[in-house]
């Protein structure tokens, strides 16, 4: 288990994620002396600097870390919200990246380098009713030809039972098998319909496409 959590955590690393806004801290009408300590505790934990995108990396920016190199290949950022019966499914980023890979992640992938796409993904039941919807194994393919499923060593898990009115996230990563990042141009996602308690469909399957900068 402990092997597992390290390698889960060498793959988090990877993801390119986007970057939240940070509230301004409240003006104090007197300004003592621990004010002002607060205000120099405040500002060593402000955020890298991020793009007008939202994002940390840009297209092109080679990221390092202990689970190796990685050069963030493409990007689609501004992707449609899709909707099933109470299901909302929103994705904040798809990207393909390569990894030049080193230390215990290339030994337990077998592999010194890779190619890969990452989608980070965000789902929403709207209802107060149990609904079973399993985003974390979509499948996808690409114009290259192929059709993947997520790399469930490296991939967060989104639980498919959603209690009730909840929300749930992860980054899912799928390795390019037959490909490179770079000639990816489009991917296509494909999750079954979302189900009721009583395993009756609830909405249509989830089907579309993602074009790459």
């Amino acid at each position: 288990m402990k092997k597992r959590l390290l390698f889960l955590l060498a793959a988090l690393l990877l993801v390119v994620s986007a970057c939240g806004t940070t509230e301004e801290p409240t003006e104090t009408e007197v300004e003592n002396e621990e004010g002002v300590n607060q205000e120099e505790e405040q500002e060593e934990v402000l955020p890298e600097e991020v793009n007008d995108d939202g994002f940390e990396h840009s297209v092109g920016d080679v990221i390092e870390n202990e689970g190796g190199k990685f050069t963030l290949i493409s990007r689609a950022s501004d992707i449609e919200t899709q909707e099933t019966g109470p299901i909302i499914f929103n994705i904040s980023q798809v990207n393909t990246s390569t990894g030049d890979l080193k230390g215990d992640l290339a030994s337990f992938l077998e592999k010194d380098f890779i190619n890969y796409i990452q989608i980070d993904m965000e789902v929403e039941n709207t209802s107060e009713e149990n609904i079973t919807f399993f985003p974390a194994q979509a499948t996808i393919t690409t114009n290259t030809g192929e059709q993947l499923e997520s790399d469930m060593w490296l991939s967060e898990h989104i639980d498919g039972e959603f209690i009730g009115a909840v929300k749930k996230s992860g980054s899912q990563f799928f390795i390019l098998e037959k490909s490179v990042a770079e000639d990816i141009e489009w991917v296509r996602i494909i999750i079954g319909a979302p189900m009721n308690a009583d395993w009756e469909n609830v909405g249509e399957k989830i089907d579309f496409t993602v074009n790459l900068k």
